[in-house]
């Protein structure tokens, strides 16, 4: 709702209640639609492992949709957008789950598009929806209450995620069909869509809407002459593209190397987002000690280490070893992330942000999409002319070897971000820079 004075003080504590209650209702509904409910969903249709890879990068290439939610933030204002793209993500889950319906009829390839298409379209409304939601943060918080606010966010929206996947994990326990999961798709779509109508109870001023009508061209030119900018477009890219190559085939590697369970790769993905979560805390006081360009150098090594590990593995499977790469993944890949944040709100001026942010995030996420989507696909299938009678898990260990020598090239690029001064990284607290994602 659009306010045309500024937001009174009981305003601004309705719309922080309302943000309270979408952050736990999407929580819930998140971990019913994510990336690893998709990508078993997928493997439970029996999907080939090139397709997975294709899969995992959606997440990314939906950042292409982006500016489509400056356009309606425009007419429509921060928080009536959200709402809007998220009706609309939610939707799109439902056309995943259909897949299962094809599939059953016999068209394949038709499912196998509705998977594709569903995903990208799920991701790319979210990515639309998101891209005024720190400003709409920022209207209805003081400098008083916003880390406070952001802090209760966080553990709302985390905690709801772990509620959701534990359930999730109960009902894969008693049967593991394919009709569970695409069951499970469209209550988490519901729930989505029943959690946009408290985002647009959210009180707003003109502001959103003014600064979503400004050009920005102005500004971008500006910004991508600095070199400082250019290397942290490059940083982004090489993250993203990191995440994409090795958190689904880890996935893979459960399900097809070892003959996991869906309950035993949710568990292993609540691992994972466990580890995000204690990580997240840790980077508060990490990234002001040594610096967000230290954290990223430091996290990025780990998310390597998640490919050693695998390379390493033994044949036979052992739940010690294979809890490794997902803490290691869940840690690196928050560590990261928030590092990135802190360089941005760091060096980049408050004036040029917005413009900066929808730049990084069309093409280094975009583009990592693209990049992830081609270079993983082409690995996985490489792997199995190269070894076809070969064990799965033999291959996915190949895979891993070759994904870590093209993250060494990353680890070239990623050095290269120029460090911080001292002052301006302890000017700023972490949660001040906005550490809450909304999934």
């Amino acid at each position: 709702m659009i306010i045309d004075s500024i937001l009174s003080a009981k305003q601004k504590a309705e719309s922080r209640h309302n943000f309270l209650v979408f952050y736990f209702i999407n929580g819930l509904s998140y971990m019913c639609l994510g990336e690893t409910v998709i990508i078993l969903f997928a493997v439970r249709l029996n999907c080939p492992d090139y397709f997975i890879a294709i899969l995992g990068s959606m997440m990314y290439f939906g950042f292409i949709l982006l500016p489509l939610g400056k356009i309606v933030t425009a007419r429509s204002g921060g928080a009536r957008c959200q709402s809007i793209f998220w009706i609309l993500r939610n939707i799109s889950a439902l056309l995943v789950a259909s897949a299962a319906l094809f599939s059953m009829w016999g068209m394949r390839e038709v499912a196998l598009s509705a998977i594709l298409l569903g995903a990208f379209l799920f991701y790319g409304f979210r990515a639309a929806g998101v891209v005024m939601s720190q400003p709409l943060v920022g209207e209805i918080t003081d400098d008083e209450n916003r880390a406070h606010f952001l802090a209760v966010g966080s553990g709302i929206f985390h905690g709801a995620c772990l509620i959701s996947l534990g359930i999730i994990s109960l009902i894969l326990r008693i049967t593991e069909s394919i009709w569970v999961l695409s069951g499970i798709i469209t209550v988490g779509a519901g729930m989505g869509v029943f959690a946009s109508s408290y985002i647009r109870r959210i009180h707003e001023t003109e502001n959103l809407r003014r600064s979503a009508r400004r050009p920005i061209w102005k500004e971008l030119r500006q910004t991508v002459g600095k070199q400082r900018f250019r290397l942290q477009l490059l940083t982004g890219f090489v993250i993203n593209t990191s995440i994409i190559l090795t958190i689904p085939a880890s996935i893979l590697l459960l399900k097809r190397g070892y003959g996991l369970s869906d309950t035993g790769a949710l568990l292993f993905s609540m691992v994972q987002f466990g580890a995000s979560v204690i990580f997240s805390y840790a980077t508060r006081s990490l990234s002001a000690k040594i610096g967000p360009r230290r954290l990223i150098i430091s996290a990025y090594f780990s998310m390597m280490s998640v490919c050693l590990v695998w390379i390493l593995c033994p044949a036979e499977f052992s739940w010690p070893i294979a809890l490794i790469p997902f803490i290691l993944a869940g840690g690196g890949t928050v560590c990261m992330m928030n590092g990135l944040t802190h360089y941005f709100l760091q060096s980049i001026p408050s004036e040029t942000r917005v413009a900066a942010s929808i730049f990084i995030a069309v093409t280094g996420g975009a583009g990592a999409g693209i990049t992830g989507m081609l270079l993983g696909g082409f690995l996985l299938r490489w792997v199995d002319r190269v070894n076809p009678a070969a064990p799965p898990l033999e291959n996915y260990q190949l895979y891993f070897t070759a994904v870590l020598i093209a993250m060494l090239a990353g680890l070239w690029a990623i050095s290269r971000l120029q460090p911080l001064p001292e002052e301006l990284r302890q000017r700023v607290l972490l949660l001040d820079y906005l550490f809450v994602k909304i999934k």
